[in-house]
């Protein structure tokens, strides 16, 4: 499957979100919009539930996407080690 010419992409995105299968001599996409993977296990993560999601290229990608994330927030957590803690204000 390929990006129709006139989707208006200009690179080769590695995910995205389409509204049209084109189907001439080839097998094109067309009103395509990029998203990025992050995206499926923060905003919908019930339907992208990993435990139950089919074995294949996408769980892969969306496992490796998981364990980078969950590597970010480890080191951002560790990273306030040793930090006062942020002083709340109060509404004046």
């Amino acid at each position: 499957m390929s990006l129709h010419p006139s989707c208006g992409l200009d690179t080769q995105p590695e995910w995205v979100l389409f509204n049209e299968f084109v189907l001439t001599t080839r097998a094109y996409i067309r009103t395509v919009t990029e998203i990025r993977p992050e995206w499926l296990l923060e905003l919908t993560a019930n339907y992208y539930d990993l435990a139950s999601f089919p074995d294949g290229e996408a769980k892969q990608a969306l496992q490796r996407v998981l364990k980078k994330q969950t590597g970010k927030n480890a080191k951002a957590a560790g990273s306030d080690r040793g930090k006062p803690p942020k002083k709340k204000l109060k509404p004046s």
